[in-house]
C-alpha cells in the first residue's frame, strides 16, 4: 500500500483527468471521459492535451490544431451533440478543456502535471486510462511516484482479449468509493462498455480519401467540420494512411492508449 493512501484522510472533491493526444479527439475519447466521470461522481473531467508527447512521432496535426479541437468537441458534448451511444444515462458531468500543458517546453509527463494540481489544491486526481495503458506505467517517467500522487480508473478496451486486473507497484485494487476516503494509491478496473474507435483509423480514412465512410459520427460536428475546413491529415498522404504519423505510443487500435491518441498514455 502507498504510504499516502491510507485511511482517515479528509474527504475531497474526485477530479477525473483524461489525457492525451487527441489527434484527432473523437466520440470515444468523450465516452470515455463521460463514463469515467459519472462512474466517479465527478462534477466535471477535464481533457489535458499532451502537447509534446514523448513516446510518438509527430502528430498528425499541429498542438494549435489539436488544442482547437478538443475545444470543439468538449463544446460539442456538454451541449449534447453526441450520437445516442456516446456517455450514460442520467446526470453527465461536464467535459472541459485543459491547456496547462502547452507553457511547457518540455516533454507532457503525467507525474510533474499532478504535482503540479496538487500543490494548487485542486482536487484528488484520478486518472483514467485504457486497460493496456495500465500494462506501461511501470515505463512512465518517475512511475515510483505515481500512487502518492493519484488513483487510476482502468477502463477496458473493446476488441482485445482482457487483461489481466493486476495493479501497478504502490497501488491496491480497491472499491471506487474508497478513492473519496483515501488520498491515493488506488485502482479501480471499471465494468462499463467502451466504444471501438481509432484516431489512427480515422487519420488513415482521410489520409485514403474515405470521406464517406461514416467519420461524421466518430468525430463532433464541430470537429468535423473543422477538420474539412482546414483539410487536416491529408489525402494522399502515404505515411497517415499507413498509420505513421501516429508515432510511437503503445498500440494503435481502437479507444485504448495507443498510437492513436487514444487513452492516457500521453506522458509516460
Amino acid at each position: 500500500m502507498s504510504a499516502i493512501a491510507t485511511r482517515g484522510s479528509r474527504r475531497e472533491a474526485l477530479r477525473a483527468i483524461l489525457g492525451g493526444t487527441f489527434d484527432p479527439v473523437h466520440v470515444g475519447h468523450l465516452h470515455a471521459a463521460l463514463v469515467g466521470g459519472a462512474l466517479l461522481g465527478a462534477e466535471r473531467v477535464e481533457l489535458l492535451l499532451a502537447a509534446r508527447p514523448r513516446h510518438r512521432g509527430p502528430p498528425g496535426a499541429s498542438v494549435a490544431q489539436r488544442w482547437a479541437m478538443l475545444k470543439l468537441a468538449t463544446v460539442d458534448a456538454n451541449a449534447g451533440r453526441l450520437p445516442p451511444s456516446v456517455g450514460c444515462r442520467g446526470r453527465r458531468p461536464r467535459l472541459v478543456a485543459s491547456d496547462r500543458e502547452l507553457t511547457d517546453q518540455g516533454a507532457s509527463r503525467t507525474v510533474a502535471t499532478l504535482e503540479a494540481l496538487l500543490a494548487r489544491g485542486e482536487g484528488r486526481p484520478v486518472w483514467l486510462l485504457g486497460a493496456d495503458a495500465l500494462a506501461g506505467v511501470h515505463a512512465w517517467h518517475r512511475a515510483h511516484a505515481l500512487a502518492k500522487l493519484c488513483h487510476l480508473l482502468v477502463l477496458g478496451r473493446p476488441g482485445q482479449p482482457a487483461a489481466p486486473q493486476v495493479a501497478p507497484v504502490g497501488f491496491e485494487r480497491m472499491d471506487i468509493r474508497e478513492f473519496r476516503e483515501r488520498r491515493a494509491g488506488g485502482v479501480h478496473f471499471a465494468v462499463a462498455p467502451m466504444l471501438d474507435v481509432s484516431a489512427t483509423g480515422i487519420r488513415a480514412a482521410l489520409a485514403a480519401g474515405r470521406f464517406d465512410s461514416g467519420l461524421d459520427a466518430l468525430l463532433t460536428p464541430a470537429v468535423w467540420a473543422y477538420i474539412r475546413q482546414r483539410a487536416l491529415y491529408p489525402a494522399g498522404d502515404a505515411a497517415m494512411a499507413a498509420g505513421g504519423g501516429s508515432g510511437g505510443r503503445a498500440v494503435c487500435g481502437p479507444l485504448g492508449s495507443g498510437q492513436g491518441g487514444g487513452l492516457s498514455t500521453r506522458h509516460k
